[in-house]
């Protein structure tokens, strides 16, 4: 058995947490998760940059190969990366805690807004890849990452999302859909989000939401406190 040099990278079209003992890769292209125990995750640490999870062993494990035929590692430094989990500070509170109940004042050019966002989501969805979803959050983000906005104006703006959302989808069981249409909503406004993928061991369960700094925009803290971030937008 021989070691493989120089050492291989994650790619840049995957992502990878460790969650309870169980490694975590989501693969950008397909938008599809796999899970590696602890132990088949440990084997890969010698030959993997940044490997999150940290093995003596100098075996070349067979799981290598896989990995490399998925396209979830490569040799080639400017295809790959490190393998450093994403880090985020975890929202501590809820953005509509404390904000009035009913319905808000929606302007003409509100519903407008919503329309043409739900009508992409759905679009994108159902079309697009994964990966291109990705890529245009965040060529259209970090141009508008130093702008801030008062969380009074983002509070409202959310409440008239939420206010119209049911005439377009229901909000059980479409995080995705939820997340990437109120964040096309809050774009035509100036307002951009993060977006955090992330995943619960056990049972397995595969989440995502948006926040705003520390605050919670699509859930509660509670209900993500068990979650571990994979992928953050």
């Amino acid at each position: 058995m021989g070691t493989a040099t120089p050492p291989y990278f994650l790619s840049k079209q995957a992502h990878v947490c460790v969650a309870s003992d169980t490694l975590f890769l989501l693969d950008e292209a397909n938008g599809k998760y796999l899970s590696i125990g602890k132990e088949q995750a440990a084997s890969l640490a010698p030959f993997i940059l940044d490997w999150p999870i940290t093995s003596k062993n100098g075996n070349t494990p067979t799981l290598l190969q896989s990995l490399l035929g998925r396209s979830l590692i490569t040799k080639d430094p400017k295809l790959g990366k490190s393998a450093t989990p994403a880090t985020i500070q975890m929202p501590v509170a809820w953005l509509r805690d404390g904000q009035p109940r009913g319905r808000p004042r929606i302007t003409a050019n509100d519903f407008y807004r919503f329309s043409m966002s739900v009508a992409y989501a759905l679009g994108s969805k159902k079309y697009l890849p994964f990966r291109r979803i990705v890529s245009t959050v965040q060529k259209r983000k970090r141009p508008a990452q130093e702008r801030q906005v008062q969380t009074d104006v983002l509070a409202s703006l959310i409440r008239v999302f939420d206010w119209l959302r049911p005439l377009a989808f229901k909000k059980t069981n479409e995080c995705f859909l939820y997340c990437l249409a109120l964040n096309e909503f809050l774009s035509k406004y100036g307002v951009y989000p993060t977006w955090i993928f992330a995943v619960q061991a056990r049972p397995f369960t595969a989440h995502c939401w948006l926040q705003y700094g520390d605050q919670a925009l699509t859930d509660i803290p509670f209900n993500l406190r068990r979650m571990v971030p994979i992928l953050v937008i």
